[in-house]
């Protein structure tokens, strides 16, 4: 019996291989669509590309969504109740954005790796641009909606 040889980060094959875009791609959807966009989107790379990692990243996925509920839930009870002017509100969104764009660059950190593996054994990828246009023009549709959901979702 031979002993098999095994690279840590070589990325396992699955069905979904043919949805594998570049890291970069979630990382600018957060960017123009929101979270609503890059998060999911995270994930399904992550199980695209057969990640080693991916059970870590759909954990990152869901705490950063439980998170940013918490944050801006936080942030519009305080206004509601008076504990915080909107001036003030103002600059607390920007916790909920530097957390969003922290956990998409991690995510990317992550992919990024297991990418360059899968990219390398001819791994093949797809181009997200038309995905990150559908975002950016759901996205003009969604700072419509009520403050929370923004907040959580954008």
């Amino acid at each position: 019996m031979r002993a098999g040889y095994a690279i840590v980060d070589e990325p396992s094959s699955s069905r979904l291989s043919h949805l594998t875009v570049q890291p970069t791609m979630p990382l600018l959807g957060l960017m123009l669509g929101g979270a609503w966009l890059a998060w999911p989107w995270f994930v399904v790379n992550a199980l695209a590309m057969g990640s080693p990692t991916r059970r870590r990243e759909i954990a990152l996925v869901v705490v950063a969504f439980v998170v940013s509920i918490v944050l801006a839930g936080s942030i519009l009870l305080a206004l509601h109740l008076g504990l915080i002017q909107v001036g003030v509100a103002r600059y607390a969104v920007l916790a909920v954005t530097v957390w969003k764009l922290g956990i998409a660059y991690w995510l990317h950190t992550l992919q990024s790796r297991t990418f360059g593996v899968y990219e390398h054994f001819g791994g093949r990828v797809r181009n997200g641009l038309g995905v990150l246009v559908i975002g950016f023009i759901v996205r003009a549709w969604l700072v419509t909606l009520p403050d929370f959901v923004w907040l959580v979702f954008g």
